[in-house]
């Protein structure tokens, strides 16, 4: 085997152990998304599940305005099944968007709702929505920060992804940019 040869095959080995080790970096930093989205989860959840209280216990005093609390209720579900969907796959840049919008409709919803709640005494004064309201809010803080985190993530990845050298494993194996989160109010 002559000198170029084995120049040419160290070359060749060392190519293919930085792009192994290129592509295994943009795949923990893409896991790391995925772990990251996971972490908002929870406080989604609980966020649901408090707006979901919140809406049975409003509609006492907003009975003559069903079709708000109709509205509120199903842009909660479309945001939960949109949730779901960036779950299984959080780097789909479809599923995030169709999350973000559903979340900018359910922000407009409870804008709407606490426009109408403003005219309500009685609503103001109860006890059990005033809770409510300052879970809701508490629940939106802690989602905002997870929300964060996963950011974060997302731009590390990003970053790592729009590299020179590893520009080229990440269009060769067809790894996107991620899409940032923004939760309720900051949608």
């Amino acid at each position: 085997m002559s000198n170029q040869s084995i120049f040419a095959l160290a070359v060749l080995a060392l190519t293919v152990f930085w792009a192994v080790g290129a592509y295994n970096r943009l795949m923990r930093l893409k896991n790391a998304i995925a772990e990251a989205f996971m972490a908002i989860d929870l406080p989604f959840k609980d966020r649901h599940d408090i707006l979901l209280k919140l809406i049975e216990a409003v509609g006492e005093y907003l009975q003559h305005d069903r079709a708000m609390l109709a509205g509120l209720m199903q842009a909660r579900n479309v945001v939960s099944s949109a949730n779901d969907t960036v779950r299984a796959r959080p780097g789909a840049h479809s599923a995030v968007r169709a999350l973000m919008a559903a979340e900018k409709k359910l922000q407009e919803q409870l804008d709407a709702l606490w426009l109408a709640a403003s005219d309500i005494l009685a609503l103001q004064a109860d006890l059990r929505v005033r809770e409510l309201v300052q879970q809701l809010a508490q629940s939106q803080g802690q989602l905002a920060f997870s929300c964060q985190a996963f950011n974060n993530c997302v731009s590390n990845f990003n970053a790592a992804r729009g590299q020179f050298p590893p520009l080229l494993v990440a269009r060769l194996f067809g790894l996107q940019p991620a899409l940032k989160l923004s939760f309720g109010a900051e949608a």
